[in-house]
């Protein structure tokens, strides 16, 4: 298997197929129908013995997230657009991954990168949109806090792809290119990867900074779950509170 592919199913749960006959679980484009992502979400609420869809919903925005950043990493770092013929979502107890069909990496001219870049994006983008209305629909979730949820996995690793000084400069210029994206295209008022964002000290090490999320994952709705000490809708004092809790599970 081609390392960028290895890559893919070791760090954004993405399983490369190459006949159609083993893929498994349930094509994304059928996820539109109300009562097939209707039983999609309470599967992954269920699976956390939880009642609040909005937690299965923001639990399945996680995987979509890692799917869009998988499509980043090999574009930002690689120069590379990830193509595939078809595409199902998976969902194994509290995991899930996706399977591609007959993944290719398509090299991008270095002369056309950043309008290619820009136009595969966007179509990447506009055609997740209506799933990502109908997970917000169903689940309760705003479509703010959907989109939001996209943009974790991707802001967990894009310093991580800075720190390579050969691509540093073109990754920065990629970034700057994607927050600047029209905000239509998400269906939103506000580009969601166009984020201004907080920093806390760390629980661990005061002398550390924390950033905070850019979105609520919802794991405070799982059985015995709690809000992440990153969490945007802890207050100060809510935030101490968790940090004393974390510091005496030691």
């Amino acid at each position: 298997m081609e390392p960028i592919l290895v890559v893919l199913k070791e760090q954004f749960f993405i399983e490369p197929v190459d006949f159609s006959i083993n893929l498994e679980g349930v094509p994304t484009q059928d996820m539109l129908n109300t009562e097939m992502m209707q039983k999609i979400v309470e599967g992954r609420t269920n699976c956390f013995n939880a009642t609040d869809v909005r937690l299965g919903g923001a639990n399945l925005m996680k995987w979509f997230g890692n799917l869009i950043t998988a499509h980043l990493y090999t574009y930002f770092v690689h120069n590379k657009w990830l193509h595939y013929e078809g595409i199902h979502f998976i969902g194994e107890g509290k995991e899930a991954y996706f399977q591609i069909l007959q993944p290719q990496l398509i090299e991008i001219k270095m002369e056309d990168r950043e309008q290619v870049g820009k136009e595969k994006i966007t179509k990447l983008l506009e055609g997740l949109q209506p799933l990502f209305q109908q997970i917000s629909a169903t689940s309760g979730l705003s479509k703010q806090q959907v989109w939001g949820l996209v943009t974790n996995p991707y802001y967990n690793r894009l310093n991580t792809w800075k720190s390579e000084p050969s691509i540093e400069h073109t990754i920065e210029r990629d970034h700057e290119s994607l927050k600047t994206l029209p905000a239509d295209i998400f269906n939103l008022k506000r580009n969601p990867f166009n984020l201004t964002f907080r920093y806390v000290d760390s629980w661990q090490d005061p002398n550390m900074k924390v950033r905070i999320k850019g979105a609520c994952c919802m794991s405070y709705l799982k059985a015995e779950g709690n809000y992440c000490y990153s969490c945007p809708k802890l207050t100060n004092a809510e935030r101490g509170v968790r940090a004393e809790q974390l510091r005496s599970q030691g």
